[in-house]
């Protein structure tokens, strides 16, 4: 009689232990997992909104997604399972729904298939606050038409506004691929905290497909796009030839290795395409992120000088082919002027601006770089000596430096260059003071005027 009371005692706690353990919340524990990629602190409507939800222990049953906006819920999405082998699932959508502006709160409910807490499932709630807003930037073109050529400069100023703008930019789209081009509040010369001005290029190319376009984003993520229509024309490339001797490759090419610290290669001719690929490359990458960074305002003033009593021996965009022992071995493009005048000639500045960057670059030897403000730069390769200190606020025509062959300079020469936000343009423009006075100022007053017709 004992025994079998014992046996019933064991047998109704192993049954109350498989009850607690299966159907309350005791042991078991929920295992739903809810991450929201999107929204985040911003809801809009235009955007997709991006949830993963798991439940690898007994599956998920059901998904909804609401939001709760001025006293009233708006069920946003839901997805039901018929079976509880889904233990993973993302839910990708867009609400397509009109839904007030203004706070709201964000919330995503999952239950799943347990028979655990009391036969009724878990279920797992996660809610925070957001702000909603799918109306996208206010953008409105101010400078008309832009005029181009390839390699050259223009202008764009436009008027963008919204309570929480988050980036806004030029963009030229070209054989598949998107420039940014930094857009300056331009509150400064336009009285208007609204007003950016962007100066951009077209970025050479054999297709010439250029797309010319303004980027406004909110932080709800909507992005309003207005097109700048661009009349552009290219002009007659000039060919040069070449001839690297085994005296270059030593006096120049193992001078510039060295001072990169890097090891000579396997044979003269691998030098000289090592320095003039790879070298050349990494010098390039590295003015752009030097250039990446410039005054919020005009630093300049008139026309840019050119280095005093000099002579172009090398203009923008020049074809190089050159040739080693009578084959040729490499093509170039030079992306900037070459001006000669007496040995050691000093150097001036082209315009006031602010020295970036004063030391040695590779293939440009020692090089000064100005910023002159709204992402225009100036830069100054092949140099004796600086004369001028990195932070140094200089003026137009101070003397900054001294000629001389450094980097692979195969005479003494000032190389000069002009970049907008570190794409190399053509400096001949800017020392035109009819180009500036129709391209830029023009521009400028031109902006003005539309922007006084726009109500505020």
């Amino acid at each position: 009689m004992r025994k079998g009371r014992v046996l019933g005692l064991l047998i109704f706690l192993i049954a109350l232990g498989y009850f607690i353990y299966q159907y309350t919340p005791l042991i078991k524990k929920n295992s739903i997992s809810i991450t929201v990629y999107s929204p985040k602190d911003y809801f809009s409507a235009n955007k997709e909104i991006k949830i993963h939800v798991s439940d690898k222990n007994a599956g998920i049953r059901s998904i909804e997604v609401k939001l709760v906006a001025m006293n009233t819920t708006i069920t946003l999405a839901k997805k039901e399972f018929s079976d509880n082998f889904v233990k993973e699932f993302d839910l990708n959508f867009k609400t397509n729904k009109a839904i007030p502006e203004g706070s709201a709160t964000f919330v995503v409910v999952v239950k799943d298939y347990s028979k655990n807490n009391y036969f009724n499932g878990f279920e797992k709630v996660v809610s925070f606050p957001v702000v909603v807003d799918s109306t996208p930037p206010q953008v409105i073109l101010l400078s008309g038409t832009g005029r181009i050529r390839i390699g050259g400069t223009a202008l764009a100023v436009f008027y963008a506004k919204d309570k929480d703008l988050k980036d806004v930019f030029l963009g030229v789209r070209h054989d598949g691929k998107l420039e940014r081009f930094k857009a300056y509040p331009a509150e400064n010369i336009f009285g208007n905290k609204h007003v950016y001005m962007a100066f951009f290029t077209y970025p050479l190319s054999k297709l010439k497909d250029y797309s010319t376009d303004i980027y406004a984003e909110d932080m709800a993520g909507n992005i309003a796009t207005v097109h700048i229509p661009v009349y552009y024309n290219s002009s007659k490339q000039k060919v040069s030839r070449i001839n690297i001797t085994d005296a270059f490759i030593r006096d120049k090419v193992f001078v510039v290795l060295q001072r990169e610290g890097l090891p000579l290669k396997e044979n003269l001719l691998s030098n000289f395409l090592y320095v003039n690929d790879v070298v050349r490359a990494n010098n390039t990458k590295k003015i752009r992120e030097i250039c990446s960074h410039s005054a919020n305002k005009i630093l300049w003033k008139g026309r840019f000088s050119q280095l005093k009593n000099s002579k172009v021996t090398a203009t923008f965009n020049d074809k190089r082919l050159y040739y080693y022992k009578g084959k040729r071995v490499d093509v170039k493009y030079h992306k900037g002027y070459d001006l000669a005048s007496v040995r050691n000639a000093k150097v001036n500045a082209a315009n006031s601006g602010i020295v970036v960057f004063e030391g040695y670059l590779g293939v440009y030897g020692n090089t000064i770089i100005i910023d002159h403000g709204m992402g225009v730069f100036t830069l100054y390769g092949h140099l004796q000596s600086f004369l001028v200190k990195k932070g140094e606020f200089v003026r137009r025509n101070q003397i900054i430096a001294i000629t001389d062959t450094t980097g692979l300079a195969g005479g003494d020469h000032l190389h000069f260059d002009v970049l907008v936000n570190g794409y190399y343009v053509n400096p001949i423009e800017w020392w035109d003071y009819r180009w500036i006075k129709t391209h830029i100022l023009g521009v400028i007053d031109e902006s003005k005027t539309r922007l006084s017709l726009i109500r505020q």
